[in-house]
């Protein structure tokens, strides 16, 4: 299922799609059309999307006159705009004026807004088809995709295990191809943990490249936006798009933005990258052994066939300890409160049934078991979880002596990027409402920007004919984010990672 013409909409990539709508051996109607006959069959199955966009089709078409007038202006070697006719599906926490946007909540189930997010008004100008909105854990707090609104999100390699999360619904939808790309969310793991249960690509930007305003939010200090595909060109095409300075997000400001050029590693030099045992599993862990010996081998294809050193690193992370970061420095607890409710009262709202996070709690229309105790934090009016406490200041100097302890590591190794399994054990199953042993916290609280491609999968087992994905994770410097792509498109053509899930037909 999936074909059309001469094309097959099944790992279909956006220079493939534009390659045949120049050739005339499609159209962005039909291409549209064989997406949402996938998503009739298969998203009662995995739970992937929310909402479907009831306009999508129309706009399609209207893509078809505009391919069939820039055809016949400038001939079949002209290009595209970048995201042409492209089909995206978006986490439920980016704001668009034609459909409600939830964060996956009950009782926001119909929240509109008077304009789109400040980044999907720049998709849409590239030509984007936006095609609907995903599930995605409640409030973006976890990493299972579980909500109140959307249920559970079932893993398409393996339907007893969730797709990670929080931005779960769209690596579902990506991983089952029912859409062309799609963006997420992370603020701790969310872009890079669903792209690791779910065999695609998914990439966290330096803080500040893509604007949030317009994305429901739940920290200042740690939340990015970022593009997701089943390959490294397409996340990039996506991200070049999506990037850019926004007068409503400070953190887009930045005059590294441009100062900052490609690393030495573009052309045939030698790369080199930081192996970080310390974010390994243990050896004596069944599970965890399993996913070492995975990005391993990863890492010894990528070594053989690539210009790639690998430096191991046994010491550098006396003070990168993923619990005690946790412990010490994440923001949720501080944050989410005010730049939730602040988001709720903000302008851009058209109409919504609360204003305030208090309100939603008060409500219990919110899938209580599968929140984070950082909510009932938040919500706490004495003591340390606000953005005034001494506590606060404490986490920020944290934060400021971690990035310089990782900026030190990368110099005094001449690092190019640090690698490491995203996370140490397999996808968690469905009924947990956690997900552990995650890696992501380094890039979440240094800014650094960070991508978690196909490493390859678990032993087959009865419920998951292929295995169960596992993914490695590249972390890059401040602002070269386009040196890490570049790195990342090495790694993913030595690996070879990628497999589509064996759904049933």
């Amino acid at each position: 299922m999936g074909s059309i013409g001469s094309i097959d909409v099944q790992e279909l990539t956006i220079s493939e799609y534009h390659d045949a709508l120049r050739e005339r051996r499609t159209t962005c109607a039909e291409v549209l059309t064989a997406y949402l006959d996938r998503i009739s069959r298969y998203n009662s199955l995995l739970k992937a999307l929310i909402t479907v966009s009831k306009d999508a089709l129309d706009v399609a078409r209207q893509k078809d006159q505009e391919t069939e007038a820039l055809l016949q202006r400038h001939g079949k070697d002209h290009a595209f705009p970048p995201l042409h006719g492209v089909p995206v599906i978006l986490k439920d926490t980016y704001s668009t004026i034609d459909m409600p946007t939830t964060s996956g909540v009950k009782a926001l189930h119909s929240l509109q807004t008077k304009a789109d997010a400040f980044v999907i008004t720049k998709l849409r100008r590239a030509g984007a088809i936006i095609l609907g909105k995903a599930n995605l854990h409640e409030l973006s707090l976890e990493g299972v995709t579980v909500s109140s609104l959307g249920g559970q999100t079932r893993n398409p390699y393996d339907l007893s295990r969730t797709p990670g999360g929080s931005s779960g619904g769209t690596a579902a939808a990506l991983a089952a191809n029912l859409a062309l790309v799609g963006c997420g969310g992370d603020t701790m793991n969310s872009l890079r943990s669903p792209a690791s249960a779910c065999s695609i690509v998914g990439f966290r930007p330096t803080r500040g490249q893509i604007s949030r305003r317009g994305i429901i939010p739940v920290t200042e200090t740690q939340d990015v936006a970022g593009p997701m595909a089943r390959t490294v060109q397409d996340v990039r095409v996506l991200f070049d798009v999506m990037k850019g300075e926004d007068e409503g997000d400070e953190a887009t400001i930045d005059c590294r933005r441009d100062a900052t050029e490609r690393d030495s590693g573009t052309g045939g030099s030698r790369r080199r990258i930081g192996v970080l045992r310390s974010f390994f599993a243990d050896d004596n862990d069944t599970e965890g052994s399993i996913v070492n010996q995975r990005v391993l081998n990863a890492l010894d294809k990528a070594r053989a066939n690539l210009q790639v050193e690998l430096v191991t690193l046994c010491r550098e992370s006396a003070h990168w300890d993923v619990p005690a970061l946790i412990s010490s420095a994440d923001m949720q607890a501080y944050e989410f409160r005010s730049v939730f409710d602040t988001f709720l009262r903000s302008p851009l709202i058209a109409s919504t049934p609360h204003e305030s996070l208090d309100s939603i709690v008060a409500s219990g229309e919110y899938l209580q078991e599968a929140v984070t105790p950082a909510l009932y934090r938040t919500l706490q009016k004495d003591g340390p979880y606000s953005m005034q406490s001494p506590e606060y200041e404490s986490r920020l100097a944290t934060i400021a002596a971690l990035k310089k302890s990782v900026e030190k590591c990368f110099e005094e190794h001449q690092l190019d990027a640090l690698v490491y399994p995203h996370q140490r054990q397999l996808v968690a199953s469905i009924g947990s409402m956690v997900q552990p042993q995650r890696n992501g916290i380094l890039a979440a609280l240094t800014g650094r920007p960070a991508i978690c491609l196909p490493a390859g999968f678990s032993p087959h087992a009865e419920s998951a004919t292929l295995g169960v994905p596992i993914g490695l994770e590249l972390m890059g410097k401040p602002w070269q984010d386009d040196d890490l792509l570049d790195l990342a498109e090495q790694l993913e053509r030595g690996i070879q990672g990628r497999r589509p899930p064996d759904l049933p037909i």
